[in-house]
Order: structure tokens, then C-alpha cells, then sequence
């Protein structure tokens, strides 16, 4: 072999060598590329994702802290924004004992402060004297001035700020006096004692509603000052027991409104094909 051949034998083994060679560095740098051009977008895509996860939890955490402002409420705003029946109906079963306990005191009181003819009571029996007295009423009473005028508006404030503080508005609170006044107690439990009334039926829940509006702005004057009259507490608890005796007792055993309801728009998994957040609807009601 000459060296003709050799050197051209050896050029065309370079060149053959090279572009083998050129050919692996151009895949390879290929390869490199489109792996980082992959690992770009790839990062750029979870970029993206992060934020709109970041965003979407952001939403999710201004959603969520709108929605429980909506509906968690403070303990101590007086009056309540909803009706209560819960805490009315347990008002009201209070009133079946305390009207016991009212009853036995006007019944051991003298028959010339409150006319009862207890002679006729033990007589004829309750129910016959409660039935007796129905169907002859109402009547325009003789009772002391301080009965009819003073102890009746006062039992019409109470029944009225009972509702009052239940979340029910003027009209409706000044209704439950009335039956509560009327059906209640003229033709109720002191119909076992008398005859009904007139100018019970009529004072106690119109001048006691009056009387109740009044209590009721007092009451929240007090409750804004903390509970305080005068800066001290017993002034204030004595004051709300006076003027809203049922609820302040019911509240002193630990009554509390905790009925909240939450409907939240929450993050509940990831789809990594779409890259994006799953959400969905959370209810939660909370007693």
C-alpha cells in the first residue's frame, strides 16, 4: 500500500470518525435540548400550577374568611340577628314554674289584697271555681292600685323583653305579651283564683310592651358597657335580672347561640394531568 492509499484511507477514517462522532454530539445535544426545553416547560407549567395553587388557596382563604364572617357570630350581640325559638321555648317553660311559685305566694297573701275568695276555692274545687270564673269574665276588678297598675305593666315588660330577646321584633314581641297575659295568666292560672280582668287584658301587655321597649334599650346599653352599671358588675347583673329576669338566668347557665352554618368552596385534591386544583362544595352546620 502506498502512501497515497494510506493518507486517503486515513482521511476518509477521520472523516468518517468525525462525522459519527459530530452526529452523536448533534443527538446528544438534541436530546440535552429537548430535555431542557421538557424541564422548561415543565417547570414553567409547575410554576404556573404553584401560583394558580397559590392564587386558588388564596381565594380559597379569602372565601373561606368572607364566608365564616357571614356566619360565625358573636356570643354577646344583643339583640340577636335570627329569631330564637329554642331560647323562647325555654323561656317559656320557665314561666310554667315561676307562675307555680306566683301562685302560692298570691294564695297565701291576705284575701284583701288580692280578693280571692279561698273559702269558695276549697269549696267547689279549682277547676269547677277556673271554670266558673271563664264564663263569667271579664270584669272590671277592685284589686289594689299597685297590683293592676304597677305589678301587671311590669309582668307585661317581662313577657314582651322574654321575646325581645329572642331576636323577635316590636310587633311580635308585644303579641306574645298579649298571649301570654291573656291566655296565660287572666284566663289561665289566675282564673283558678278569679274572674278575668278587664283592665288586665288591656295594661299588661300594652303598657307593659311599653314598658319592655324600654327595658330593652336599657339592657342594651348594658350588655355594650360589658355588663356594667355604674362600672360595677353586680349592679349590672342585678339591673338585667330585673328587667329581663328569664334570659339573663337562662344565659347564667351557659345558654349560648352556637347554631352557625358554613358553605365553603374548597380545594379537595390535584389533577396532575391538567395541572390544576380540584374544588368542591364543603357544608358544614355546626349546633
Amino acid at each position: 500500500m502506498n502512501s497515497f492509499k494510506t493518507v486517503l484511507y486515513l482521511l476518509l477514517l477521520s472523516f468518517f470518525g468525525n462525522t459519527l462522532f459530530a452526529q452523536q454530539a448533534d443527538q446528544s445535544e438534541i436530546t440535552q435540548n429537548q430535555s431542557l426545553e421538557v424541564l422548561a416547560q415543565n417547570t414553567i407549567e409547575d410554576s404556573i400550577s404553584q401560583n394558580a395553587i397559590k392564587k386558588d388557596t388564596l381565594n380559597y382563604t379569602l372565601i373561606n374568611s368572607i364566608d365564616t364572617l357571614k356566619t360565625a357570630q358573636p356570643l354577646n350581640v344583643y339583640p340577636p340577628a335570627t329569631r330564637d325559638y329554642t331560647r323562647l321555648s325555654y323561656n317559656t317553660s320557665m314561666y310554667v314554674g315561676a307562675t307555680i311559685i306566683a301562685f302560692g305566694v298570691l294564695y297565701s297573701m291576705p284575701e284583701s289584697v288580692t280578693n280571692w275568695d279561698k273559702k269558695d276555692m276549697k269549696k267547689n274545687g279549682i277547676f269547677n271555681k277556673w271554670k266558673q270564673n271563664v264564663k263569667a269574665g271579664p270584669v272590671w276588678d277592685n284589686d289594689d292600685w299597685v297590683l293592676n297598675y304597677i305589678t301587671h305593666p311590669y309582668s307585661g315588660g317581662v313577657y314582651y323583653m322574654t321575646a325581645r330577646s329572642s331576636g323577635f321584633n316590636i310587633f311580635e314581641s308585644f303579641l306574645y305579651s298579649a298571649f301570654m297575659s291573656t291566655f296565660f295568666w287572666e284566663y289561665g292560672i289566675e282564673a283558678f283564683a278569679e274572674i278575668p280582668s278587664k283592665q288586665d287584658l288591656i295594661v299588661t301587655p300594652v303598657i307593659g310592651s311599653i314598658i319592655g321597649e324600654g327595658f330593652f334599650y336599657v339592657k342594651k346599653s348594658i350588655v355594650k358597657h360589658d355588663k356594667k352599671v355604674l362600672n360595677s358588675k353586680f349592679l349590672g347583673y342585678t339591673s338585667l335580672l330585673l328587667i329581663d329576669p328569664f334570659n339573663t338566668i337562662l344565659d347564667g347557665f351557659g345558654y349560648k347561640d352556637q347554631r352557625t352554618t358554613q358553605l365553603n368552596i374548597a380545594p379537595v385534591g390535584f389533577d396532575n394531568g391538567s395541572n390544576k386544583a380540584i374544588w368542591g362544595l364543603n357544608f358544614n352546620m355546626q349546633f
